[in-house]
């Protein structure tokens, strides 16, 4: 039976808290887990929820009541992601931001580092290998699935503030061993096909690619890629 909202709570927040401190290799002081700690994670996991009973997928709602499954590490992925990504617009407790990633990065074999900015309806798909540009922004209904390398490209002898980062729309669905580099900018609606590599591309909305660059390919995408929301 998959935890829903009502099941047992405040066992969720236990949960996650014993995961993290159980996986970092350092101490973490008690005072990080103090009552506005446990109010921001209530706040990501109720948002959470409320995002998975709107997506028709079994593996996230039941009957049209989102759950949260740690059991499940597509969704550990996403809650350690939401949560340190606000601790880090928050400014606020740095550490324990870095050990929700350290622990999501070890469960999952995913990077996802909280700079990053996602949309809401993340769906990652069993990610393994997956990493994620931390200065790249990722439109909602974004499905990731595994050894996806997304990233800036040509950074040799440049400075960081000169890497160009990739800008991904709403409801892109990047496939398997794909990489997207650079000076890219991906549509919405857009499916990136398995093992396609895309480096320094303007793709267009409702499109399917694949190849690689410079002789990339696109089909039209006959699909609507966030159908899987209930509008």
């Amino acid at each position: 039976m998959p935890y829903t909202h009502r099941y047992n709570y405040c066992n969720q927040y236990d949960t996650f808290i014993s995961l993290i401190k159980k996986d970092y290799p350092y101490h973490l002081r008690e005072e990080y887990f103090n009552s506005c700690f446990k109010d921001l994670f209530n706040d990501v996991y109720e948002d959470t929820l409320k995002q998975h009973s709107r997506i028709k997928l079994s593996y996230y709602s039941l009957n049209g009541e989102g759950f949260i499954n740690f059991a499940y590490l597509d969704h550990y992925i996403i809650i350690c992601y939401r949560v340190a990504h606000v601790l880090y617009l928050m400014k606020d407790k740095q550490e324990l931001a870095d050990a929700i990633y350290y622990s999501c990065r070890i469960r999952t074999g995913t990077d996802i580092y909280y700079p990053c900015v996602i949309g809401d309806y993340f769906v990652p798909i069993h990610p393994i290998g997956s990493l994620m540009d931390s200065h790249s922004t990722y439109g909602l209904g974004l499905r990731l699935y595994n050894g996806v390398h997304v990233g800036p490209y040509g950074i040799d002898a440049k400075p960081p503030s000169e890497w160009i980062h990739p800008i991904i729309g709403n409801g892109v669905t990047i496939c398997a061993n794909s990489v997207i580099y650079g000076e890219t900018i991906i549509g919405n609606n857009v499916t990136i096909s398995p093992g396609s590599i895309i480096i320094n591309e303007i793709i267009p909305d409702n499109c399917v690619v694949f190849g690689a660059s410079p002789n990339l390919k696109a089909i039209p995408n006959k699909y609507n890629n966030l159908a899987f929301i209930d509008n």
